[in-house]
């Protein structure tokens, strides 16, 4: 009988557990949905990392003998040494794609992942490629293909394509994403190794089950009498933090939004129940009468709560992660390659769900658990309405001075607190995410306004030779009108604190200007270092202080004091000046060329070329995830605000209707009370916006605390989006409000102002 009664009163109130069924499930359809996508990530890299045996340290030389491998193993936690000798060649084929040759001795540490061909072999003589390059070629298993490296053109035969763990994330020269056409990487035995040249072994790949740190680094220095130029554990090795930051971004996202849609679904069931009961206080004694138990009777009302947040959180934590996760990975392939992409069910997702259940169920027991106290003649009697005082501010001037409508409104406000708090709420959440998700979208415009107009002037980019000539380079400057620049990898040290950056040489160039951390142009000095706003953060550094740094494949170490700090968007580092770069005893060596014409034909020496133009693409191509994130906020706070606002339409209609119907009675026409009503509304959601604005910076704030060393996006929230943003939740508002029009019309007055009999 109670069940049947629990359908009815669904039924009759239909919008209202609608809405607490449609939160539940957005809170945990969103949690799930993109938890799957970054679990899937997770369970899949790691792996992809346990098959490989994917290094835990990476050391940097000029040459690693076998005394040198074995020093390193007898440290303390060490399990494993391999040595490898990396190299950059070039591909002949039109482009001139870079190819990073890896030469091992043996392949037992971060092992190459077979796609097709032959298993790798150390007695081998030839070349297992990078799958992905492979493609972009039309290159496959059998064929052979040209490649210079160190001066000297050779020809391999292509065993098979494979994958690598050290390549999750691969961009070459001046790519921001992956291009498989411009870089690939090739595996090859040590026996490979061109015909009359010494090989020689510039890395040591170390597995070890202690976990990395300075306290390893020194052992394994110690062994190797600090004959090595640089160490790399695993959070730092580029690849995998790239990746790793990606992961910990959508978590953040994936861990904050459900929570505004579980507080509407908590109050939502608090109103609603709170209603329910207070209305069906004759059924309730009646039940009680009749011999129903008090507990039987609050798990009935309990029961309301309980079966629709359990259903709407079960079908979200079940079609979630089979939905959205496949709205991401589209995007994340073009910068991201693994062996395979599929969503993961965490059993994280059911904690939420039933989490979700058992908040949900407590506000309904909270709800109902005062109403069913009374005895059951106590319950049968209408429940004596509240004892309203007034207020100070009634007996003000001021108050005497407003209208009818104000005053109706502001008395309202303060009888029905609960449901104004609910209305403030669900418009902050609502207007909180569209400002996060239109905030977003601006942020990562500015950053191609910053970069890409704002700091980098020129038009076109060119990649110089490794092996270019002076002489040429001159050339190129002389016929581009271009000015030369020296970037490279550096490592930066101060206060115990070891970070990876890039290096910038620049020699008088003027297409590369430099922005304050507060936005402004800034010249950099030409006899100290200048370091990033971001990298100063990272180390503890500010100006005048001192950091030592080396080149990367160079085991010399400067220090000095830094005299500026700038603010890059996209690269942190340092930069210095050709004379104080040659001063310290470094060769100005350049590496790339940035002039304001437009370059069609490669001048000989440059290996590739880019626009302004490809730049800014291929940054959008880089954060085409994040955007999707924004089109689902987006949805999703449209969607909130409907839900929470008809809802509370509703209820609100519902609670007033006594009073509705006296104030038809004594002569109010419909459209002063659309009016009496729209006006409270209006109040309601402009406070909610207000308060929402700050909440969807702060939201902004905490997603860009995630996005990693490399980059320094500011938060911006332009003046447009706080319009769009208002604007669009006001519409929703009024046009939600309109739609009430027609119960207003409708109101039985008699049998309103008969039900308290």
């Amino acid at each position: 009988m109670l069940f049947k009664k629990m359908l009815r009163d669904m039924n009759h109130n239909k919008t209202q557990f609608i809405s607490i069924f449609i939160m539940a499930f957005l809170g945990v359809f969103i949690y799930s949905g993109v938890g799957g996508e970054w679990v899937g990530l997770q369970k899949t890299s790691n792996t992809y990392y346990d098959t490989t045996n994917f290094a835990n340290v990476w050391i940097y030389g000029k040459n690693f003998s076998e005394n040198n491998a074995e020093a390193v193993s007898k440290v303390e936690g060490v399990s494993q040494v391999q040595r490898r000798l990396s190299l950059d060649a070039v591909g002949e084929f039109d482009n001139s794609p870079g190819l990073k040759l890896h030469f091992v001795e043996k392949n037992n540490i971060s092992k190459c992942y077979i796609i097709s061909g032959q298993d790798f072999s150390e007695d081998s003589d030839g070349i297992w490629l990078d799958d992905m390059f492979a493609r972009a070629k039309g290159l496959e298993p059998g064929e052979t293909i040209t490649l210079s490296v160190l001066g000297t053109k050779f020809e391999k035969k292509i065993m098979g394509t494979i994958l690598s763990p050290e390549y999750v994330f691969a961009a070459g020269g001046n790519d921001i994403v992956p291009n498989h056409s411009n870089f690939g990487f090739g595996y090859l035995p040590a026996k490979a190794f061109p015909k009359g040249m010494d090989i020689f072994y510039t890395e040591l790949l170390v597995e070890t089950g202690r976990t990395p740190d300075a306290r390893l680094e020194n052992d394994i220095a110690a062994a190797l009498s600090g004959h090595y130029s640089v160490y790399l554990d695993r959070k730092n090795f580029p690849s995998y933090s790239m990746f790793y930051e990606e992961i910990q971004q959508h978590k953040a996202m994936g861990s904050v939004f459900p929570i505004v849609f579980l507080v509407i679904a908590l109050l939502t069931i608090l109103t609603t129940m709170t209603r329910m009961v207070n209305n069906q206080r004759t059924q309730i004694g009646t039940l009680k009468a009749l011999g129903f138990k008090k507990r039987k009777i609050l798990f009935h009302y309990i029961s309301y709560g309980f079966w629709l947040s359990l259903s709407g959180a079960l079908l979200g934590a079940v079609v979630g992660p089979l939905t959205l996760p496949n709205l991401f990975y589209g995007a994340l392939k073009t910068t991201y390659t693994l062996p395979e992409w599929k969503p993961a069910i965490s059993p994280v997702f059911f904690v939420m769900a039933m989490l979700t259940v058992l908040v949900c169920t407590f506000a309904t027991y909270m709800a109902c658990r005062s109403n069913l106290l009374d005895t059951p003649s106590q319950t049968l009697r209408p429940k004596a309405p509240k004892v309203m005082k007034q207020g100070g501010y009634e007996n003000t001037a001021l108050w005497a001075k407003l209208g009818f409508s104000t005053q109706w409104n502001l008395r309202d406000i303060s009888r029905s607190k609960i449901r104004s708090a609910m209305a403030v709420v669900g418009v902050l959440g609502c207007s909180a995410l569209l400002v996060c998700a239109f905030g977003m979208q601006d942020s990562l415009d500015d950053v191609i306004t910053w970069q890409y107009s704002d700091i980098n002037q020129f038009s076109t980019k060119l990649s110089l030779s490794e092996k270019v000539s002076e002489q040429n380079i001159d050339k190129i400057l002389s016929q581009t009108e271009g000015q030369a620049l020296m970037e490279g990898a550096v490592e930066i040290k101060a206060n115990d604190i070891k970070k990876t950056g890039e290096l910038a040489v620049t020699d008088n160039v003027s297409l590369i200007r430099h922005t304050s951390p507060q936005r402004d142009f800034m010249e950099l000095p030409s006899d100290k270092i200048s370091i990033s706003y971001k990298m100063s953060k990272l180390l503890g550094v500010k100006t005048g202080d001192e950091i030592s740094w080396h080149i990367y494949g160079q085991e010399k170490w400067v220090t000095g004091k830094i005299g500026a700090i700038y603010r890059s968007p996209v690269s942190q580092g340092i930069t210095l000046s050709k004379e104080l770069f040659e001063k310290l005893g470094f060769t100005f060596a350049p590496t790339s060329i940035v002039t304001m014409q437009v370059v069609d034909k490669l001048p000989d020496g440059v290996e590739s070329k880019w626009s302004k133009a490809d730049l800014t693409e291929s940054y959008e191509t880089m954060t085409e995830a994040m955007n999707i994130m924004v089109y689902i906020l987006i949805i999703a706070a449209a969607l909130l605000a409907v839900v929470v606002l008809y809802n509370l339409g509703v209820l609100s209609f519902t609670e007033r209707q006594r009073e509705l119907a006296t104030l038809k009675v004594i002569g109010f026409q419909s459209n002063k009370i659309r009016h009496l009503l729209l006006t409270q509304n209006i109040w309601l959601t402009a406070v909610g916006i207000v308060m929402g604005i700050p909440c969807g910076k702060w939201l902004i704030d905490y997603m860009m605390s995630f996005m990693g060393d490399s980059f320094d996006m500011m938060s911006i929230v332009t003046a447009l989006t706080i319009v769009v943003s208002t604007v669009i939740t006001f519409v929703v508002s009024v046009v939600v409000n309109l739609m009430f029009s027609g119960k207003i019309r409708r109101i039985d007055m008699v049998s309103s102002l008969k039900g308290v009999e």
